[in-house]
This record gives structure tokens, C-alpha cells and sequence, in this order.
């Protein structure tokens, strides 16, 4: 499950507005407000291109409750953490 409460808090603590986040992901600002409030929940494409914008992992948005979303965060999560690993290495 898709943890808005830490995305709203993050998206805030970095100082961005809904519709600057909106404009980064090239969404819509009513999209990022159904994230936060809970209507709906961001795809997980969209949610890597979030972890970019927002510098957390992956696996800080999505909630540990057991799930198979959860078990394929957690691949895309290691996925993403060797990429960035090779390109620091590079």
C-alpha cells in the first residue's frame, strides 16, 4: 500500500508545492492531491520517477503490510539501488 502520509511529508519538507511536483512528473496537480488524500494511488513508473524527485527509496512509499505489491516494490527497490550503485561506481 502506497504510504501518502510519508510522500506528503517529504514533498513538504523538500519545499515543493503539489503543482511543482505535478510539473516535475509531468502529471496533473489534481493527480498528486488523489495521492495524498488517499482516492487513488500513484502506478509504480510513476512511483520510481517520485523516489527521483523526492531522494527517498522506493521502499520508503510503500507500506510493509505483506503484500505482493510490497514483494515487487522491494525487487524494484534492489533493481534501482544497483543501478544507481553502477553509475556512482562509474
Amino acid at each position: 500500500m502506497f504510504n501518502r502520509h510519508h510522500f506528503t511529508a517529504r514533498r513538504i519538507a523538500l519545499g515543493l508545492s503539489v503543482e511543482e511536483l505535478a510539473s516535475e512528473l509531468q502529471a496533473s496537480p489534481s493527480t498528486v492531491y488523489r495521492w495524498e488524500s488517499g482516492a487513488t494511488c500513484p502506478s509504480l513508473r510513476m512511483l520510481v520517477a517520485v523516489t527521483r524527485i523526492l531522494s527517498v527509496p522506493l521502499l520508503a512509499l510503500i507500506e510493509d503490510d505483506g503484500s505482493e505489491n510490497r514483494r515487487i516494490a522491494e525487487a524494484v527497490d534492489s533493481l534501482l539501488r544497483t543501478d544507481m550503485h553502477k553509475e556512482i561506481a562509474a
